[in-house]
């Protein structure tokens, strides 16, 4: 493998590359590398990426080799866990009639499945409510109660939600419905008067799992259940299911929440990846099918592959086929539903990029200039907002906030953040100000609805918090960069170096490699929306792989790639991916960024 460092400040050099960004090598601790490498006889690159990553010696074993058994909790530490579980066992023995509510994204639809998955191997019928995006919004309200008391329901869970619905819970109060409520997002002051309330974002909850989804804690909660039911012998005559199997769901959703992937979540991933890979789940097994991913899937394809399909229907106003999908035992079912969902999803592609483009369009040095950035339009699509945020997030590298005008001048919105500003928290705060009408969410995501008069007021509010969060306004939009490496250095020994560190996500990042002195060749646009650039890369090894830079046609980078390529060679910057096809391996780099290097002679 060939390696090399750098201990310069800027990369290469490169303090403006063709996206703007400044190449930085990622800080890590000389010693601790040192020793990591004299201990394990790792890699200087395994030692160095692990070094970067916060590990320490006494939980590296740990990392390295997570498992269930070493962060799986008592469930009982979490607040209100055993009234939870009590109250349900006592539903089951009197026969009472048990709802689910949850929210639209992928967390809640997991957390639903899970729940309707585990009753369903006990014959027990559960009714499931997810609201509609655009005619309900987040979260549950009145008439989404009075809907489930006509199903004479009088204990309804709530997952992935209602930690702020104040109002909604006092309502099913009054109707005689007992909530439990199972989430993560950011607690106000105040919380509703529920029965019981499982969120370790609480100030009554001590367990110290705030790190967790909402559907690792549902998983949680199954786990305590299972133990009571069959602690108290109820429907001992059926089969009930391996917990292990439901993992898939798990992983699933905390790729997709973008929840720090460490401890019980990086056990959780590491599973649930291994139950997936047997395809237990036909829901998941058909849409694979379908779009012939038949490869052993990673995290990669839980973030960018299942999760967009899955969301699709809730973005455009069928949310519940998402659940149904996941929770299907019947195979036309899952054909039908897959067919809908892929459909949804090509029509989300293409509402995107017009967002994308008018709110990209409103971007102008002077709001640059602010610490956030917080973009409005009239009539934009609700259901794209989060993703569009989330785009020019990794753009500028500030927390975002896109927002949509209806008739009644009241705008509705998503949110996207970056390390360090905990977006759900500044919503919490801006509540209280009464700034904001409604919203919530946690550290990286969040949702608000305002009215357009108080506009300007949240734009101060949120760009101070932004301020006060961030140590040092930068000069400079960094990329960090964990090593430079050559093209000749790829190979399988590199990746599985990488599988070991993986799976990669928030808090565990895939690690950005630097290449020098690149030579592209014949790229071209490819893609549905002919907006990602494809080609092969090669350097002075004589190695050649394959490249690909998403969202780049009409940027700076990519017309440089298309423009410059036979004359000049490049610097160029992405994360490394490997796919297996027909027992052969092929690499590739994912470009995310580039400079020219230097012209060919």
């Amino acid at each position: 493998m060939s390696l090399e460092f750098n201990n310069k400040s800027f990369i290469f050099g490169v303090k403006n590359s063709l996206l703007n960004k400044a190449w930085i090598k990622k800080k890590t601790n000389d010693r601790l590398t040192h020793y990591i490498s004299q201990k394990y006889s790792y890699s200087q690159l395994m030692s160095s990426l692990l070094s970067s990553r916060n590990q320490n010696i006494e939980n590296l074993d740990s990392f390295l080799k997570p498992k269930l058994k070493i962060f799986f909790p008592d469930p009982l530490i979490f607040n209100d866990m055993e009234k939870s579980v009590e109250r349900i066992i006592l539903a089951l023995k009197k026969k009472e009639k048990i709802s689910v509510f949850g929210d639209y994204d992928v967390d809640g639809l997991s957390s639903i499945a899970l729940i309707k998955k585990y009753f369903d191997f006990l014959n027990i019928p559960i009714f499931s409510y997810i609201p509609d995006r655009i005619k309900e919004g987040y979260g549950p309200n009145k008439k989404a109660i009075d809907k489930i008391k006509l199903k004479n329901i009088s204990v309804l869970i709530m997952v992935d939600c209602g930690t702020t619905s104040i109002e909604a819970v006092s309502y099913a109060n009054k109707l005689g419905i007992d909530i439990i409520i199972i989430d993560h997002h950011k607690a106000e002051t105040q919380l509703p008067n529920a029965f019981a309330i499982i969120n370790p974002n609480t100030l009554k909850d001590t367990s110290g799992f705030n790190y967790l989804c909402a559907t690792g804690l549902t998983y949680i909660f199954i786990v305590c259940l299972n133990k009571y039911i069959k602690n108290n012998n109820l429907y001992i005559k059926n089969n009930f299911p391996d917990l292990l199997n439901f993992l898939d769901i798990v992983a699933l959703a905390t790729v997709c929440d973008v929840v720090p992937l460490i401890q019980l979540n990086r056990a959780f991933v590491r599973q649930g990846l291994k139950i997936m890979s047997k395809r237990l789940n036909l829901g998941l097994k058909v849409l694979a099918d379908d779009t012939n991913l038949n490869k052993k899937p990673d995290e990669e394809d839980l973030g960018f592959f299942y999760g967009p399909r899955l969301n699709a229907g809730g973005r455009l106003g069928k949310a519940d086929l998402g659940e149904k999908l996941l929770s299907t035992k019947d195979t036309f079912e899952a054909e039908l539903l897959v067919k809908q969902l892929n459909t949804f999803n090509y029509q989300r592609k293409l509402i995107e990029e017009n967002v994308l483009n008018e709110a990209t369009n409103k971007i102008n040095n002077k709001i640059l200039n602010n610490y956030s950035l917080i973009l409005n339009g009239d009539n934009w699509h609700e259901g794209v907002l989060g993703i569009v945020a989330s785009r020019i997030k990794e753009k500028y590298n500030k927390p975002v906030f896109l927002l949509t005008k209806n008739k009644n001048n009241i705008l509705k919105g998503s949110g996207r953040s970056i390390a360090n500003v905990d977006i759900g928290s500044a919503i919490i705060h801006a509540k209280e100000k009464n700034i904001v009408i409604n919203g919530g969410g946690h550290q990286m995501a969040a949702g608000i609805t305002l009215s357009y008069n108080k506009l300007n007021e949240f734009k101060i509010f949120f760009n101070e918090y932004v301020k006060k969060k961030t140590i040092e306004k930068s000069l400079y939009n960094y990329l960090h960069i964990d090593s430079i490496l050559s093209v000749g250095g790829i190979n399988n020994d590199l990746f599985k170096m990488l599988d070991d560190i993986g799976p990669f996500g928030s808090e565990n990042p895939k690690p950005i490699f630097a290449a020098k002195n690149i030579k592209i060749i014949n790229p071209k646009i490819v893609g549905e929306s002919e907006n990602h650039i494809s080609c092969h890369i090669s350097d002075k090894s004589g190695k050649t792989i394959k490249g690909i830079a998403f969202h780049s046609a009409n940027n700076s980078l990519g017309k440089v790639m298309l423009s410059d390529y036979k004359k000049r060679l490049f610097n160029l910057v992405g994360h490394l991916k490997k796919t297996e096809w027909k027992n052969k391996d092929y690499f590739e780099l994912i470009i995310e960024d580039g400079v020219i290097s230097k012209d060919i002679i």
